[in-house]
């Protein structure tokens, strides 16, 4: 700040100072003198006169007014960014509320909602105990019913080998043109007569051909009045079969039939059942190398090989542990 330089004194050592007296109210004077007499008195302004533009005083004067300046702005601008983020946060905090409750209320929703879905779940778990239950008892009930179906089949299984023990079954002979009884009785005649059993009309309670369809070769049943001529008609046609190969064994030709030759099988009259469980133990044989495979006395029996000992089939239950047996 540059300083105030002040004008030099004039120099008075050559001026004649004149004395004057002075009263003692000049404004008084003043107002009531002449102008002309008052010239040379100069009143003094009742303001202090201004300062000089560069003065420090003013320097600093005018320095404090931009900071206060300054700071009203910044002061303004603050308030109004507090109070532009107290809106914000406020509507933040509004809309924060809002989604409090309405999570809130979403979150009773789905707890009311998980209430009902453990009550299902609790009701359907108590359904699916005593389904279970059922199913066990049912299960129970089930293998004490198949063990009395089991039962019942061998009790009527034993009835029919009972009621044939002297029937046997005669299949592959053609039927000849109005066949009568004494036509089957004449085959079986030729039968015994081959294999070198002597057969009389009195020894046949009776003998038929089972029903079928017209195009098939119906089987001869023929049942002997006592087991014992049942037995031996079957045993010789056996020892006659392995004694005889090709078509040396027993055949339509043989006792005296025409047309095509034709080999007869003799076996005891099995009931279906029977029948049934005969095939697939033959089957299982083929398969197995089973040398034996035979009936007797309603009896079905598998041997290995000649001495070994023989096994009976009671069911097809015997044949499929026979099978595991030879798969290990």
């Amino acid at each position: 700040m540059p300083r105030v330089q002040r004008s030099p004194p004039q120099n008075t050592a050559n001026v004649n100072i004149t004395q004057t007296s002075s009263d003692s109210d000049i404004p008084q004077m003043i107002s009531s003198s002449p102008i002309d007499d008052c010239v040379n008195i100069t009143t003094r302004h009742p303001y202090k006169r201004p300062r000089p533009c560069c003065s420090p005083g003013a320097e600093l004067f005018k320095f404090k007014k931009e900071i206060h300046d300054m700071l009203k702005t910044w002061k303004a601008d603050q308030e109004a960014y507090l109070t532009k983020l107290c809106n914000e946060q406020s509507s933040s905090l509004n809309k924060l509320a809002s989604d409090m409750v309405e999570l809130k209320l979403q979150n009773q929703a789905i707890q009311k909602s998980n209430t009902e879905i453990e009550k299902n779940i609790s009701f359907i778990s108590q359904q699916y105990d005593d389904m279970l239950k059922q199913v066990k008892s049912l299960q129970q009930e089930n293998q004490t019913y198949k063990h009395s179906i089991m039962n019942l089949e061998t009790k009527i299984l034993d009835l029919q080998r009972v009621s044939r023990p002297s029937s046997i079954e005669i299949r592959n002979v053609p039927a000849v043109e109005n066949e009568t009884a004494s036509d089957l009785t004449a085959i079986i005649n030729k039968v015994g007569l081959i294999v070198d059993i002597k057969i009389n009309n009195s020894d046949l309670r009776d003998v038929f051909r089972l029903p079928g369809k017209p195009d098939t070769i119906r089987p001869i049943i023929a049942e002997f009045s006592n087991v014992q001529s049942k037995t031996q008609l079957v045993s010789a046609v056996r020892k006659f079969n392995r004694t005889h190969s090709g078509d040396d064994r027993l055949n339509t030709r043989s006792i005296g039939l025409n047309g095509e030759r034709r080999p007869i099988f003799i076996s005891e009259h099995l009931p279906a059942s029977s029948r049934k469980l005969y095939f697939a133990a033959k089957e299982f044989a083929k398969h197995n190398k089973y040398d034996y495979c035979w009936s007797s006395n309603g009896n079905i029996f598998l041997r290995k090989v000649t001495g070994a000992k023989h096994i009976l089939i009671r069911s097809e239950q015997t044949l499929k542990d026979l099978e595991l047996q030879v798969t290990q």
